[in-house]
């Protein structure tokens, strides 16, 4: 059997203490189990209150109690179970998310808007990771919605994919209230994981001034072998074919080599010196490290990273969001300021040593090495140890100042103004320990420094007006515009002008547009309500970094058809997405169907390159996208109730060049999903109740850029997988206590072939692995069963 795979199994239990009402014992369970009608989540999707059932759009809610009960504690393991949505991780912490085919492979602008309340988390990204959220624990969250398709009359730019909102619950002015749960588990094939959440809510001044305090830590053993060996051969086929590691001289096997924590929590205040005035401050923080990449070598395959050093590869990931929501209610309207500033900090290493092992090819079609050594890596004429270092500082100051209406009247309208301020600093430097073994003078394969600035304005609005009491009517604008200015300072042997050469560029974009919207909700009756919408989603454009232009890579640019010329920049694109949808209440309310159907017309789009592995970005292609969603929930008898939902994206390019071709997929997208589950909550007494869920979820082949062993733009598929999920417990007034095996059926799974940080490989991939999830951190990461319990215990409100 491979490394790290069935090397051991544990049962762990989990116990954990609640006080007050943050986690639902008997009482709720009870009260589901004796009512059949499913019940309504209120959302804020269009920035004023609504339900899912009354709110026109295709929208999925969560709300927080369904995330307890489901085990899910992170975004990535609700996204992979929701239609239309499509991802690929390194990690955690290091995940983007892609909607209805919107593949944000390209470009440095996400295309799915990522929200912690009313702050704008998503950001442009010049990291290798690519446009990645964070990953915050969500623990004491109200709910997480997750809005598909366009959504740039209200949220923006990097949402014309669609929108995901978690939402914080807010302090409770009139009552003490306090929740603690702990999550212990182990992984089969890892080790012994745990987590531990807390929350207290503590009235300052009865009904006018609250604190809530959330805080979180979790420890997740690994399950990825990092193999140092001391005779690792020699890569073949001009470097595109990987000599067996296997069987190799082990030195050092440093087992869960991708071990992670978490630690973090939020702030938030409340203080209602008036009927009419609310301020609301918050902080939140969290840091996440991982000893090691969740990537296994793709040759051999066996769950590990073979290596001729011990290079450790940690990742660390920090952010602080401070939020300040003040909100006044006027006669008819109210008036909301949401001022908000984030820091985030993000570092990894890599472990690149192999990638540059064979000096005698030279690197980039180089001139070779002065001397010959009897091993590819020691010796006077040996590379020694190369890795890459990543450093990713980023920060966002934003304001959005907006009226919104309130009461009954046929006119309901929101408006307002936004702006944003965003800076990074993404560096990255590459050195040689023997810079001798190729021919180099210096020691600095490259250094990269990529400053960029981006500001954002906009003035937005959209209107709701009943033309008869069934029929309504929506419209939308937002004016935008954007000013991006980005420096790029590239050194080193691997500069674009060769040797030492320093290369500087300097670019500036700007762009104003509109983003209009029309959307016709009718309600057929109380029950059944159909809808159509046209809206119109833009991302802005960006920069390039220096290529080398020789070697491979010049051979990568020309067969791509650019003839040694590297584009510098790409400009924005655009998407024109039309949607036609109903949501249905039958059988007394016990049945919910919401569907809907799409078509979009994706112009300029924004499309990764491959040449000799180096990531370029350009405006060459066209796509033509249509699917659907579908959402089934059903409540069978009391306290049995059923879930499914299923999605499907035809997401291909029309109009190609530069290497793709009409018809080829787009990155990253899916084109089924499907997500069943069966829930059961009834009572064993006047004391317990009986908790049990059991879920499946699948995810279909995906296709992503790899440029080892082929031409640039080669597209790789990766397998279909699905997860099967159970869960089973008991409920008291204040107290639940469950049982849980995720990935029941062990099943394996790739998700992504990463980029690597030394760019220069062409014999293996690292591959992107998952399968399970603890309880505690759900984004399908090991491999083997985790089998565990939790148990939630909580005290009346006083």
């Amino acid at each position: 059997m491979a490394r790290g795979m069935g090397l051991r199994s544990r049962i762990a239990a989990l116990v954990g203490i609640a006080l007050g009402t943050g986690l639902p014992g008997t009482a709720a369970h009870a009260q589901q189990a004796g009512d059949q009608q499913l019940q309504e989540i209120v959302v804020t999707a269009q920035k004023r209150a609504s339900t899912v059932d009354k709110t026109p759009i295709s929208i999925t809610a969560v709300s927080g109690e369904e995330l307890q009960d489901r085990g899910i504690v992170d975004f990535a393991a609700l996204a992979a179970a929701t239609p239309g949505i499509s991802m690929k991780t390194n990690g955690p912490g290091q995940t983007e998310f892609e909607m209805r085919g919107m593949t944000s492979g390209g470009g440095n602008s996400p295309t799915v808007g990522f929200y912690l309340d009313d702050v704008p988390l998503t950001a442009p990204a010049g990291a290798q990771n690519g446009k990645v959220v964070i990953d915050p624990s969500l623990y004491d969250l109200a709910r997480v919605e997750v809005l598909r398709g366009p959504q740039g009359t209200l949220y923006g730019a990097g949402s014309m994919g669609g929108t995901i909102k978690l939402v914080s619950n807010q302090p409770n002015l009139a009552a003490f209230d306090a929740s603690a749960q702990a999550i212990l588990s182990g992984t089969k094939g890892g080790g012994f994981n745990h987590g531990e959440n807390a929350m207290i809510n503590v009235p300052l001044a009865t009904n006018q001034l609250a604190m809530r305090i959330v805080a979180s830590q979790s420890n997740t053993s690994g399950w990825i072998d990092r193999i140092v060996e001391s005779n690792l051969p020699l890569t073949t086929n001009g470097g595109n074919t990987r000599g067996s590691v296997l069987g190799g001289t082990v030195t050092e096997d440093h087992k869960q080599a991708n071990a992670q924590s978490l630690r973090g929590g939020r702030i938030l205040l409340t203080w209602k010196p008036t009927e009419s005035l609310t301020i609301a401050p918050s902080v939140f923080y969290q840091r996440i490290t991982q000893d090691g990449q969740s990537a296994f070598d793709s040759d051999p395959g066996t769950l590990a990273h073979y290596q001729p050093f011990s290079i450790a590869e940690p990742y660390a990931d920090s952010v602080t969001v401070s939020n300040l929501t003040v909100n006044y209610r006027m006669e008819g309207f109210d008036i909301t300021s949401v001022t908000s500033n984030w820091h985030r900090l993000s570092t990894q290493i890599q472990d690149g040593s192999e990638n540059f092992q064979n000096p005698l090819d030279g690197f980039n079609g180089g001139s070779g090495a002065p001397c010959v050594s009897p091993s590819p890596f020691y010796g006077p004429c040996g590379t020694g140890p190369i890795f890459g270092y990543e450093l990713d500082p980023s920060n966002q100051f934003s304001e959005e100042l907006r009226a919104a209406s309130t009461g009954d009247g046929p006119l309901q309208w929101v408006g307002g103004v936004f702006y944003s301020s965003f800076q990074s600093n993404w560096q990255l430097y590459t050195n040689f320990s023997n810079p001798q073994a190729f021919g180099s003078p210096i020691a600095n394969v490259w250094t990269l420094d990529q400053p960029d600035q981006i500001r954002q304005k906009a003035i937005f609005g959209e209107a709701t007006y009943a033309i008869t009491e069934k029929l309504k009517l929506t419209g939308g604008l937002r004016f935008y515009s954007y000013n991006n200015t980005l420096d790029m300072s590239f050194s080193g042997w691997g500069s674009p002008l060769g040797t030492n050469v320093p290369t500087t560029t300097h670019q500036v974009q700007s762009n104003t547009g509109i983003n209009p919207k029309l959307n016709v909700a009718y309600d057929v009756d109380r029950d059944l309500m159909i809808y159509g919408t046209v809206a119109k989603g833009f991302r802005p454009g960006g920069g390039n970094q220096p290529l080398p232009l020789s070697g491979c890579v010049l051979a990568g640019l020309n067969s791509l058809g650019y003839n040694g010329v590297e584009p510098m920049t790409y400009k924005a694109d655009t998407l024109w997405s039309y949607e036609a949808g109903e949501k249905a209440r039958l059988l007394g309310g016990s049945l919910r169907i919401n569907a809907s159907v799409f078509y979009e017309n994706w112009q300029n789009i924004q499309l990764e390159e491959l040449p000799c592995n180096y990531p370029l970005f350009d405006n060459a292609n066209s796509a033509h996208i249509y699917g659907g969603e579908v959402e089934v929930r059903a409540s069978l008898t009391r306290g049995l109730t059923i879930g499914a939902n299923a999605g499907f994206t035809h997401a291909t390019l029309a109009q190609t060049a530069h290497g793709f071709r009409a018809g080829d997929r787009l990155p990253d997208v899916a084109p089924f999903t499907a997500s069943v589950n069966l829930s059961y909550h009834a009572p064993i007494n006047d004391r317990l109740d009986l908790i049990a869920r059991l879920e499946n979820v699948y995810t279909g082949t995906r296709v992503d850029l790899t440029f080892p062993g082929g031409s640039p733009n080669t597209q790789t598929p990766l397998p279909v997988y699905d997860l099967t999920n159970v869960r089973v417990g008991l409920g008291a007034d204040r107290w639940t206590a469950s049982l849980f095996v995720n990935n029941l059926l062990n099943k394996k799974t790739s998700l992504e072939n990463i980029v690597q940080l030394t760019l220069a490989n062409a014999a293996f991939n690292r591959v992107s692995f998952a399968g399970s999830s603890e309880t505690f951190n759900a984004e399908f990461v090991p491999k083997l069963s985790p089998l565990g319990a939790v148990a939630t215990f909580c005290s009346p409100s006083t």
